[in-house]
């Protein structure tokens, strides 16, 4: 079976997406994305600071089964490894790439000490408008406890209208799902999402043709993954989400 959503990202014929996997966690990224290119995946591997989109777009931006996002992770924010150097290079390689990811706000207890809920929404808000300037990006989005002012960034930039806005493993209420839909939104979701309680509703309100499928995978850095594990994570996730729209 072929999917039909990996045209979003110019892959026509393949199998499956990964539409949010993190390729450079891996130690073998590269043995992993040929890997996956032979079992008919495609994978779109984000990134969480610029100098690792840079490393990552050499080591894999060459295989035709990948494309790279270019990352500044809230969460990395936060921590405050990156800061406004690292803002700014972001902002200068947003030009060079139509793939843009991870980005977005985590409004955790642990992510929103001193300034730190400040400066990612500066951070968040200065990409997205860069990428909503110049248009046709496809962007995946971690929104924690942060929907509603993702929202309101995307809209009030534009970006929802001029670019693919992906919201990765959507957690807000059914009322911010109904705003994200509404603003024409995207959706990645994964097996662990799809399996929750609280999703199954959810997930039977998303349009079909605006839902992805995504690991987020490995679960730390450092580690030796295979394709494998991606192709059965994506396919559970697909199952998971196909039974929920069954019931409906």
């Amino acid at each position: 079976m072929v999917d039909a959503s990996t045209s979003l990202f110019g892959f026509e014929g393949a199998r499956l997406l990964d539409a949010h996997v993190h390729l450079d966690f891996m130690d073998n990224a590269r043995e992993v994305a040929q890997d996956a290119s032979s079992r008919g995946l495609c994978l779109f591997a984000n990134t969480v600071t610029p100098d690792g989109f840079v490393r990552a777009s050499e080591l894999v931006g060459d295989l035709p089964n990948v494309r790279v996002g270019l990352g500044i992770h809230p969460r990395w924010v936060a921590d405050g490894v990156c800061g406004e150097e690292e803002v700014a290079r972001c902002m200068e390689l947003v030009p060079t790439t139509r793939w843009v990811g991870e980005v977005g706000l985590d409004f955790s207890a642990r992510y929103t000490h001193g300034d730190a809920r400040k400066r990612q929404f500066e951070a968040f808000e200065q990409v997205v408008r860069a990428c909503a300037q110049v248009g046709g990006r496809v962007l995946s989005i971690h929104a924690v406890r942060s929907v509603a002012m993702v929202l309101d960034v995307l809209c009030d930039t534009g970006c929802n209208e001029r670019c693919i806005c992906i919201l990765h493993w959507f957690s807000g209420s059914t009322d911010e799902l109904w705003r994200a839909i509404r603003a024409g939104c995207w959706f990645s979701v994964n097996e662990r999402q799809a399996g929750a309680r609280r999703s199954k509703e959810q997930l039977k309100l998303i349009p079909p043709e605006r839902m992805l499928f995504e690991t987020d995978l490995p679960p730390e850095e450092g580690m030796v993954f295979s394709a494998g594990e991606i192709e059965s994570s994506l396919v559970r996730a697909r199952e998971l989400s196909r039974r929920l729209s069954r019931r409906g």
